[in-house]
């Protein structure tokens, strides 16, 4: 299941604030962030500003995370800069001023933020509010490798297997990158990696590892490996078994959009047994995405 290049900098952008390793939003109180923030600690001002955004103990609130994470970047918080840009550059609470927002980036990268290397990297190789600098954008990415950023392991294993930015196509080197982010529980990259194995692109095809690997992402809610573990399994295959579970991922597939399913779908569901559907549509209602152990993203979702 060949996949499309998807855009890596709107990815990276919504992993810009993810919380860094070892200080996740959830791991103290709202009411402990909060009489921390208060107090001027910069990194409890940006864990809040995540709590905020993803209604971890309060209602979701753009305009204040956007207020903390800006108390939080001033005070040189080097993710906290990262979070400024994703903010400027979808427009949440500010104007859209994607300039603004490669400027806050630069800023988190030159800091050290991994997040923030990897956006500023993006921007460069798109041009998206600084001149396009394919070297300079590619040495960021690689600073954000570097630090063991797992979504930057899987945009450079992208960039390999789809062989963009001067990198020629080449499945063993994407295969090398994509399954560090995929060992590190990032969703896209176990999807691909799925399909890796499922292809046999630069590995032995191995149609059980492809199916551990697109189960894991569609564990977490990836709409493309819910779509692919959903086509494996069989809605319509020899093991009857297998056809509630396979529908139930195309199903949650299509309400997230994936085309593939959508387009599958629409001929297939006319052909089922009602009560094939019923419970498949029963299941999809229940599912709940598990947490990655790579951290919720923070900003974005």
């Amino acid at each position: 299941m060949k996949l499309r290049p998807i855009s890596a900098f709107l990815l990276a952008l919504c992993l810009a604030c993810s919380a860094t390793p070892g200080a996740r939003a959830d791991e103290q109180s709202f009411e402990q962030l909060t009489a921390a923030a208060e107090k001027g600690d910069a990194d409890a001002q940006y864990r809040l500003a995540q709590s905020y955004i993803r209604g971890l103990g309060v209602a979701k609130n753009h305009s204040k995370a956007l207020e903390l994470i800006q108390k939080a970047a001033d005070q040189g918080h080097a993710e906290a800069m990262g979070g400024v840009g994703y903010f400027h550059a979808n427009g949440f609470g500010v104007k859209k001023d994607l300039a603004v927002a490669a400027d806050w980036f630069r800023k988190g990268a030159e800091k050290g933020g991994a997040k923030a290397q990897l956006n500023y990297g993006q921007a460069l190789l798109k041009g998206r509010g600084v001149p396009v600098n394919e070297p300079d954008g590619l040495k960021w990415i690689d600073k954000a490798i570097a630090q063991n950023l797992p979504h930057a392991s899987f945009v450079k294993g992208e960039f390999y297997y789809h062989g963009l930015h001067k990198h020629a196509q080449d499945y063993r080197k994407a295969y090398e990158y994509v399954i560090r982010a995929a060992e590190a529980d990032h969703a896209a990259a176990q999807n691909m990696l799925g399909s890796i194995y499922d292809e046999g692109l630069g590995v032995k095809i191995d149609l059980e590892k492809a199916m551990f690997w697109y189960r894991k992402a569609a564990e977490q809610g990836d709409p493309k490996g819910m779509s692919n573990l959903g086509q494996k399994l069989g809605p319509a295959g020899t093991d009857a078994s297998k056809h509630v579970e396979a529908l139930k991922w195309l199903l949650l597939a299509q309400r997230a959009h994936e085309p593939v399913a959508v387009k599958l779908l629409l001929e297939l569901l006319p052909t089922r047994p009602p009560e094939v559907v019923k419970e498949a549509r029963k299941l999809a209602a229940e599912f709940k995405p598990r947490p990655s152990a790579e951290g919720k993203p923070a900003f974005g979702k």
